[in-house]
């Protein structure tokens, strides 16, 4: 049986390895292949979600589950579950032609808690719903379609990785950089033992030291510096 101080073990390595692919990612859209970096940024956004589904099964652990080595490498098996146990906020972009973007401006340029306010808020809730549930998948997509050549389902053109969007590209990396960014400085070491004293005592038992790379933003980019 797998114990609850071993999975926060992993849960810890977890983090250790997304900020390093997240690094990566940053450096690889800086070096002009913001596709490739997008993908490298992605299995790091899956091992956010590594790291947390961890802690989730130690938490079961805790309570009186047994858990053999097997199914905790089953629970992390899926990507599009990691995708969506790693993505601990939700960026809402707008093109200005849409009804969402003038939502967002309502809400910036009108009385907090007005009946206007109020409308525009529930367009943007709404639109942040739709995003939140369709980009664990889009972003499996994005990992895939970044590292690999594929046929189109009708079979007549290849889809390439370096004719994908680069915007978006550089979106997923700044919003995956700034997800790492803030679990990292929710466990930092100031008040790790307060907030979560099972996470610090898996840490102070760790056969070997970890370093949490500090957060990397691809340059020209709103987010953070590079």
């Amino acid at each position: 049986m797998v114990a609850a101080k071993t999975l926060r073990q992993g849960a810890w390595y977890a983090l250790e390895q997304a900020g390093r692919l997240l690094h990566a990612a940053a450096v690889v859209a800086d070096d002009g292949d913001p596709i490739t970096g997008a993908a490298l940024a992605m299995f790091g956004r899956e091992e956010l979600g590594r790291s947390k589904i961890l802690r989730e099964l130690a938490n079961r652990v805790d309570q009186g589950g047994l858990l053999e080595a097997a199914e905790v490498r089953e629970a992390c098996d899926d990507h599009v579950r990691k995708q969506s146990a790693g993505a601990f906020s939700t960026t809402l972009r707008a093109d200005p032609s849409t009804g969402v973007y003038t939502a967002l401006r309502e809400m910036l340029g009108t009385e907090l808690g007005s009946n206007a306010w109020k409308a525009a808020k529930q367009t943007v809730d709404l639109a942040s719903d739709v995003q939140r549930k369709r980009n664990p998948r889009r972003r499996h997509s994005i990992r895939t379609g970044g590292l690999y050549v594929d046929l189109d389902d009708a079979g007549l053109r290849w889809r390439r990785p370096c004719i994908r969007d680069t915007s978006e590209a550089r979106n997923e990396i700044t919003d995956a950089v700034s997800d790492y960014a803030a679990e990292r400085d929710r466990l930092r070491p100031e008040v790790i033992d307060q907030d979560h004293p099972e996470m610090a005592c898996a840490l102070a038992s760790m056969p070997s030291k970890i370093t949490l790379p500090e957060p990397r933003w691809p340059r020209n980019f709103s987010g953070g510096a590079g």
